[in-house]
């Protein structure tokens, strides 16, 4: 990859869009811009399919909602949960068995005690008493680690004070890679996302494609972050955000501009143009 933006071969044929959220449609949880919104309604109305897929949980789609209702189904929490919109509803989930949380908070804690952790599940957020969350209003505070026996358990999120979330994913990865999968979507916030073993963003998306009855050799996918990546590389043609890391530019297929200059939206709009010029 030369990093020069290119768009697909002309017998490309688009027959899906995936796309990360934060860092890719949107910065800093501001509201998408409306020549973005207008780059996936146009993909929409041609009759392309235009997926986010996203390590958010449910409880943060909303203002995503609001601002584009008629979005079909979303991949959300790194692939473990598949979440429709439209009917405010979970149309299937990965989850982490109990006993594997209880395994995986023992051996990360026995090697690293200062670790905090917070935990996404089907019905909110919980987080440990001195675990700083984004939203500390919209999670509940755990007393004890038993509270989450009868939940779903979709994502484990882990701290142990520092800011460097690669460093973390490296030194934790080792530990946990029997019982979950381990990524970061922001290097700067001292946070590892652990999914259910086996799950990735691609792997959903996967299936969601062949739900769809669209091949691989039809996606583009938009990311940033190092937990795009395999979503990145499975897509034919894997396009990365000007504002990513260089790791996730160099395993893209092209690079684009940055989110804060609608790098989706001005790469789609290219791509949209040729298909109708055909």
């Amino acid at each position: 990859m030369t990093g020069q933006m290119m768009t697909p071969p002309e017998d490309f044929d688009l027959g899906l869009v995936a796309s990360d959220i934060d860092g890719t449609l949107l910065l800093d949880w501001k509201p998408i811009s409306a020549a973005t919104i207008d780059a996936i309604h146009r993909c929409q109305n041609m009759g392309i399919p235009f997926v986010l897929v996203t390590g958010r949980p449910i409880r943060w789609l909303e203002a995503i909602a609001a601002q584009i209702p008629d979005l079909g189904p979303v991949i959300c929490l790194n692939g473990a949960v598949v979440y429709d919109i439209a009917s405010a509803s979970v149309v299937s989930a990965h989850t982490i068995d109990f006993s594997d949380v209880e395994e995986i908070v023992s051996t990360i804690t026995s090697s690293h005690p200062e670790t905090h952790f917070a935990f996404e599940t089907l019905t909110g957020g919980f987080v440990d008493q001195n675990f700083i969350s984004r939203n500390p209003r919209q999670a509940h505070v755990m007393e004890d680690l038993s509270e989450l026996a009868t939940r779903d358990v979709v994502k484990i999120l882990v701290s142990i004070g520092s800011d460097d979330s690669e460093a973390l994913h490296d030194l934790l990865d080792p530990l946990v890679a029997a019982n979950c999968h381990a990524s970061f979507s922001d290097p700067v916030n001292g946070l590892v996302e652990l999914a259910p073993a086996g799950v990735t963003k691609a792997k959903t998306l996967e299936s969601m494609c062949d739900h769809l009855g669209v091949a691989r050799e039809q996606v583009m996918a938009f990311g940033d972050m190092p937990n795009d990546i395999e979503m990145l590389t499975w897509a034919a043609h894997g396009v990365a955000m000007g504002n990513a890391l260089q790791s996730v530019k160099d395993c893209a297929a092209t690079v684009t501009d940055a989110v804060e200059k609608d790098g989706v939206a001005r790469y789609l709009g290219a791509v949209l143009d040729a298909r109708t010029s055909r």
